[in-house]
């Protein structure tokens, strides 16, 4: 350690990021916000903290080495030359936890030269294709990127942008790089090709202009704009499909919205004989809110997840040398001290199968006596993530549950911001967390029971392919039911 410290010494007074001298001025975008020395105790505080408070130890590659990481990323954020430079380092840096939960999140005062092209992009099943665009860009929507660069489109985004991604849920991992591709340096200009839906290739120039990702040249939504809309209270968007199926589309499960559940939805759900629920874009938010909605629908008790806190022992750290007899014991926190010692850090030491076999869960408490026995669909995506996967996970095990999309994000488990000595910020999943069937969440997702991509022809036309044949199957549910 003290020859790591002598070596930063050193770096330091070479490094090339620090503050300058007034009559070496340089070119305002050629200069950094931070200093040096900040730059440094940031990256040291991801490091540290990540080593002895991150979940996912045990869950990550056995050849992987944070140390050596930490020392590869030293010198190049001691040399950067504009904040610019700083923030896709440490963007770099935290995506290789490969932890959907954890993200850098810049100091407000860095001076970031950012923006957006001035479309969106629809990534079906690793194709490309135009769903938003600003009014005066000239390709029509639905069009399909086939190339950038010169290159395979898909393969450009993938070589310039996935370093910046840590989420490894395949499909999660690419429509998450396909949004980073999204946002870059202000005026920087790249050549794109696109094939439209009229057959005909296009090849134009596009630049990041644009200060945000709003666009007003949107392709329209048609499977729902000729139905009765019950329902707009946030977090819940109801629509009444036909007399027999109801549709709810739930944003967030954030905040404390099973009160409006109880009083206001669930009687709107009541006089039906199916229910659609949509969580393709909620990102999660308070379990509590996803267990009333799954109490209403089963007379079962509904099982309950399983999560695994991590084990800080840092202060012993120093005393778990075994050559010195006076610290040493031998005893379990020195044990540990030890494993953190040989770089091997926290976590479980045993066998992950024997750990969760040998856990004891508490019940939920019963939130709703209420139950409405009828079928029910829920649709997910790459992007329903966090207790929208555990809301999936759970809803798997039970009766009246049907899951069709896509497979889930791929994060589960708390997680807490750590403020850095810089001013910024990032997020870091501090335990891990398994469904109820004791199946990992990190980097798998929640598969569905029923596979359905949107196609090509329902994104130029609006139709929601998704939730289209989750009409028809739950229609069949309850002809089933019913006997009719």
């Amino acid at each position: 350690m003290r020859k790591l410290i002598s070596c930063l010494i050193v770096m330091l007074l070479l490094a090339g990021c620090s503050e300058k001298p007034q009559d070496l001025e340089e070119p305002e975008q050629a200069q950094c916000t931070k200093t040096v020395e900040e730059h440094i105790a940031a990256l040291s505080d991801i490091w540290s903290t990540a080593q002895y408070y991150y979940g996912y130890w045990n869950e990550m590659p056995e050849d992987f080495d944070w140390d050596a990481r930490y020392q590869e990323f030293l010198p190049r954020v001691m040399n950067v030359k504009k904040d610019e430079e700083y923030v896709n380092v440490m963007r770099e840096f935290v995506a290789l936890l490969h932890d959907g939960h954890t993200s850098f999140i810049p100091a407000s005062d860095l001076k970031l030269n950012q923006a957006y092209l001035p479309f969106d992009l629809e990534d079906l099943d690793g194709r490309l294709f135009l769903k938003a665009a600003s009014l005066d860009f000239e390709v029509p929507l639905g069009s399909e990127l086939i190339e950038i660069e010169d290159q395979p489109a898909l393969a450009y985004i993938l070589e310039h942008f996935e370093k910046y991604v840590p989420v490894q849920t395949e499909s999660a991992h690419r429509s998450e790089t396909v949004r980073q591709f999204l946002r870059d340096e202000k005026g920087k200009e790249i050549t794109l090709k696109w094939l439209t839906p009229q057959g005909e290739t296009l090849e134009l120039k596009a630049g990041y202009e644009t200060s945000g990702s709003v666009y007003l040249n949107q392709l329209e939504k048609s499977t729902l704009s000729n139905k009765q809309l019950i329902l707009n209270s946030s977090p819940y968007l109801i629509y009444e499909i036909n007399s027999d199926l109801v549709y709810v589309e739930i944003s967030t499960f954030a905040g404390q919205s099973f009160h409006l559940y109880e009083n206001q939805v669930m009687p709107i759900l009541d006089p039906y004989q199916g229910v659609i629920f949509d969580v393709r874009n909620n990102g999660g938010g308070n379990f509590t809110n996803a267990l009333i909605i799954l109490q209403s629908f089963s007379q079962a008790p509904i099982p309950p997840f399983y999560n695994l806190d991590s084990e800080f022992h840092s202060s012993w750290v120093p005393y778990g040398e075994y050559t010195d007899t006076i610290f040493y014991s031998g005893s379990d926190m020195n044990q540990k001290a030890m494993r953190m010692m040989k770089h091997e850090y926290y976590g479980a030491n045993e066998d992950m199968e024997t750990i969760l076999d040998e856990m004891e869960v508490e019940p939920y408490p019963i939130l709703t006596t209420h139950i409405l026995n009828k079928p029910v669909m829920i649709l997910t995506s790459q992007f329903s993530a966090s207790t929208a996967e555990m809301f999936a996970a759970t809803a798997k095990l039970l009766d009246n549950f049907t899951i069709m999309g896509l497979t889930t994000y791929g994060v589960m488990g708390n997680h807490c911001r750590v403020n850095l000595s810089d001013g910024s910020a990032y997020s870091l999943s501090v335990d891990q967390s398994f469904s109820p069937d004791k199946q990992p969440f990190w980097n798998r997702g929640v598969p569905p029971d029923i596979e359905i991509w949107t196609t090509p022809e329902d994104l130029l036309t609006g139709e929601d392919t998704v939730l289209n044949a989750a009409i028809e199957v739950l229609q069949n549910q309850i002809k089933e039911r019913t006997g009719e």
